[in-house]
């Protein structure tokens, strides 16, 4: 009886030793994706709202189907991307959360420090929500590629108590999303290239303006030709 006792007891501790073993792993596994995710999705912000800009700028309210609305390429960019973003971003932010984390740092550093698990925290609510509502009903059929533009456009153009709501919600997550990129890229930067961080920000400043020009495009018709 005490020889199957321990005979239990050691498979039970290796068991346990095994999911802690892969536990571990998955964490190493993501560690080493945190930069190359970071970057990219910054190029991700940058690509995405140059495309809606140049769509809603070119073709109108209500443009022809892309190659950038096509479910395989959707559901590519949830799953190889979005996901393993959303992780680390979490983790991120847990760490910005953590107490103790910003004693160390001083005015500006310490401002944006503080400001960043916000900025991530809308980027990944609402990139999941918009992932929900857009991407996850192209993918299963739901909603044809002629239609996601209209179904956008009809969001961003309706109003509750006067107010467009919808629009404003975009636009709050375009300035979170042109934020992080430039934050987590920075991050990764090596200290002291002064005109390299320039480069980033100008960047993100840029892919502000372009995803907000593409909002309003959209929610109102007008603000520019």
């Amino acid at each position: 009886m005490l020889e199957l006792v321990s005979v239990k007891g050691d498979a039970r501790a290796e068991r346990q030793s095994s999911w802690l073993s892969r536990t571990r792993s998955a964490r190493q596994w993501l560690a080493g994706l945190a930069g190359p995710l970071q970057l990219s999705f910054a190029g991700f912000v940058l690509w995405h709202f140059c495309v809606q800009a140049y769509r809603a700028g070119t073709e109108g309210a209500l443009p022809e189907a892309g190659v950038e609305r096509a479910p395989w390429l959707v559901g590519g960019v949830l799953a190889l991307f979005w996901l393993p973003f959303t992780v680390v971003a979490v983790r991120r932010m847990s760490r910005s959360l953590a107490r103790g984390s910003l004693e160390s740092m001083h005015g500006r550093a310490r401002a944006l420090a503080a400001v960043e698990p916000l900025a991530l925290a809308i980027v990944v609510s609402f990139g999941s929500v918009h992932g929900a509502q857009m991407a996850w009903p192209l993918i299963t059929g739901s909603l044809a590629e002629s239609d996601l533009r209209a179904q956008l456009v009809a969001d961003l153009s309706s109003t509750w108590r006067d107010l467009p709501v919808q629009g404003i919600l975009y636009s709050c997550a375009v300035g979170a999303a042109a934020f992080c990129a430039a934050r987590l890229t920075l991050a990764l930067l090596p200290a002291g290239r002064a005109g390299l961080s320039r480069a980033v920000v100008s960047l993100a400043v840029l892919a502000y303006l372009l995803g907000s020009y593409a909002v309003i495009r959209c929610g109102s018709g007008s603000l520019l030709p």
